[in-house]
């Protein structure tokens, strides 16, 4: 008897055994299910986690962005573009300003970075943004260390064929058309306005090189490191229309005081040069204000008047870079010190208007 039960426990043992080992089995899967649904469910909770507190896509402003535009001048040259229209009113009658890129940048980032757009809305004028082709420059810098009529010459006659004909087109304002770039694009910005003195009411260069001493690649590096060491008023006249010298050309001018690519001097440099360009005199003082004291916003500002209007505006911004002043800084060459570089280059544009075209 005792065999018989110990012989039936061991069997009922090794069946209950043999039941548990199956139920585990089938509990298995659905234990892993459960453990991947929890994992997917957490992972979902941190994706949405890391939405709230992940900074939002810079915005290109309420109106209509047009990327990827292309213009030809009717001699087989091409120049891509885009086009921000602000949605406040219609574009006949509105002002437009030209925004050049630096090196590696793109129309977009350039828009995103500098916030733009923002004062196109607020301000009611039209804004392009040229775009260098990697075709003819590999690094998309314009090429305004090579001013000449083949090269930089060529590019600044372009933008402006895109100028007149987008004008046209809109029939935009004719008397504030206005341009400003940064660093190369700051180049170029004063080339277009050098060579075109008719249809440019005033330039803005941001972080850019003085005017004429580049000839070339390896001399544009050298000009950027240190400025020029020669002459400045021949500088101008080997590139500009000399109609400008008569005309006048207002000028805005800003620069980071810890900018490591294009040395500060050259804003200085780009001072004495428009300056001339304008017809004032060397003796004459200029009104000096130091603003935002103490913060990351602080700049020297420097303006040259004519009569009441400021036709020569130089500011040095303290703590900042090679880069946007008060931009995006998660864009590229765009920093968050310094003031709103944009705003003030639309508040010193609203001065000035062309006339006697």
């Amino acid at each position: 008897m005792a065999r018989s039960f110990t012989s039936l426990f061991f069997k009922t043992a090794k069946k209950l055994g043999r039941l548990q080992r199956a139920a585990l089995r089938a509990a298995a899967p659905q234990a892993a299910q459960r453990r991947s649904a929890t994992r997917r469910k957490a992972a979902v909770a941190a994706r949405l986690a890391a939405k709230s507190v992940a900074p939002a896509t810079p915005s290109l402003g309420g109106g209509r962005w047009e990327a990827g535009r292309q213009f030809s001048d009717g001699r087989g040259q091409r120049l891509g573009f885009s086009r921000y229209t602000p949605a406040c009113a219609p574009p006949s009658g509105m002002p437009l300003v030209v925004m050049l890129h630096g090196c590696r940048q793109t129309s977009l980032a350039f828009a995103r970075g500098s916030r733009m757009n923002q004062w196109a809305d607020a301000g009611g004028f039209m804004v392009l943004y040229p775009q260098q082709s990697l075709a003819r420059q590999v690094q998309r810098c314009w090429r305004w260390f090579q001013p000449d009529e083949a090269h930089g010459g060529a590019e600044a006659d372009l933008i402006a064929a895109l100028i007149r004909s987008e004008s046209a087109k809109f029939d935009l304002d004719p008397g504030r058309i206005y341009v400003a770039g940064l660093s190369a694009g700051a180049g170029m910005a004063a080339l277009v306005a050098l060579r075109h003195p008719r249809l440019i009411a005033a330039v803005a260069m941001h972080s850019g090189p003085v005017v004429g001493d580049a000839h070339g690649a390896a001399s544009g590096i050298a000009t950027m490191r240190r400025g020029t060491l020669k002459p400045l008023l021949p500088l101008l006249e080997r590139v500009a229309d000399p109609a400008v010298f008569q005309m006048g050309m207002p000028a805005m001018i800003l620069h980071g005081q810890l900018d490591p690519a294009v040395a500060p001097r050259n804003a200085r440099q780009l001072f004495e040069q428009f300056r001339a360009v304008n017809g004032l005199s060397p003796d004459s003082t200029p009104i000096e204000h130091v603003l935002g004291l103490g913060t990351e916003k602080a700049y020297r500002r420097v303006d040259m008047l004519r009569g009441q209007n400021t036709v020569l505006r130089l500011c040095e911004i303290t703590r900042l870079e090679h880069a946007w002043s008060g931009g995006d800084p998660s864009i590229r060459y765009h920093g968050s010190s310094g003031p709103d570089a944009s705003s003030l280059i639309w508040r010193f544009f609203q001065a000035q208007r062309r006339t006697g075209n």
